[in-house]
């Protein structure tokens, strides 16, 4: 059985499905994928599971990756978007059990370039018409684009996003942080920032990380080369005060990060990671950089034998809580 976490690397040249990577041995591994995950299918959450969309059996399910029997299959109603992209987020609101008759949370579906998100209801005490799932076009406002040229706006998406605690955060910065829940149907909100921190100069690429129940945000900071981190900081979200507090320790978790997707976080001991660090994977350098946040050091896990792909997705333990 292979070692959780591992890599999920989609688009390898003449492969129609990923090709799974062990980070910690450096190495492709063969894992019983059974012809049922594609490039274009499939869908990790932060939470571990992941959604599968078969078109020809015309099924939609979220399947435990490390158990392939059909009791951890979720069966979900099919979802009718023939051409959606590999890049979507997808998530949960919460720790679902599906042994627990009173469980249930919502599924939800992001796509990257355009303002629209797919949800359904999952859970025993869910209404049949509930569990459909829906196509939302969503409008969170606009931001001027000044280097295009003056009045040149585009629409604001989502991105990032992370659940915690039944809702939604997306878009977090150090001033305010959307906030997205199902009252059945979706609405977006604002939460404003209290004391908002100075944000340092330089780009700033940021992630939404919910962990045991707790919202962070972790910031990388790079100058005129993007592809070079000189920073990463990471801030809890203090929801009493509405503040967001940098942290130096994050107890013995890992932070695991990808490009297009979504942040998550597992036990650093029981997965094999160092504690109280952030990975990051770029599949276009064939590495992991892994930053210590108590300490500030940075070191390169080389992935050197993995093939080249555009997309690599963290295939987690299943959690639940």
């Amino acid at each position: 059985m292979a070692t959780y976490p591992y890599l999920a690397l989609k688009h390898a040249a003449g492969s129609e499905e990923p090709v799974f990577f062990s980070v910690s041995e450096s190495k492709a591994i063969d894992i019983d994928n059974r012809g049922e995950l594609k490039n274009d299918n499939c869908w990790a959450t932060p939470q571990g599971w992941v959604l599968v969309r078969d078109t020809e059996s015309s099924s939609t399910y979220l399947m435990d990756p490390h158990d392939r029997a059909d009791k951890r299959r979720i069966p979900l109603p099919h979802l009718p978007e023939d051409n959606l992209s590999t890049y979507c987020s997808c998530l949960l609101s919460d720790y679902f059990d599906p042994a627990q008759r009173s469980s249930s949370c919502i599924v939800l579906l992001v796509e990257p370039d355009s303002p629209v998100l797919w949800y359904c209801h999952i859970g025993d005490d869910v209404d049949d018409d509930d569990k459909q799932w829906v196509r939302h076009e969503y409008d969170i406002g606009s931001q001027g684009l000044p280097d295009l040229g003056e009045g040149c706006s585009e629409e604001v998406l989502v991105c990032p996003i992370a659940s915690c605690g039944g809702k939604f955060y997306l878009n977090g910065c150090l001033e305010e942080i959307g906030v997205l829940e199902f009252c059945p149907g979706p609405m977006f909100s604002l939460l404003n920032i209290h004391d908002a921190i100075d944000e340092d100069d330089g780009f700033e690429k940021i992630f939404m990380v919910e962990s045991r129940q707790d919202l962070y945000m972790v910031s990388m900071l790079s100058s005129l080369d993007l592809d070079t981190v000189y920073r990463v900081t990471v801030h809890k979200m203090d929801f009493l005060r509405k503040e967001w507090h940098k942290v130096d320790d994050l107890g013995d978790r890992a932070f695991l990060l990808s490009s297009w997707y979504f942040g998550a976080s597992c036990s650093a001991e029981k997965c094999g990671l160092e504690q109280g660090c952030v990975y990051s994977v770029n599949p276009w350098d064939k590495c992991v950089r892994v930053y210590n946040i108590k300490d500030g050091t940075t070191k390169v896990l080389d992935l050197k034998e993995a093939p080249m792909v555009d997309q690599a997705l963290w295939m987690l333990p299943i959690v639940q809580q």
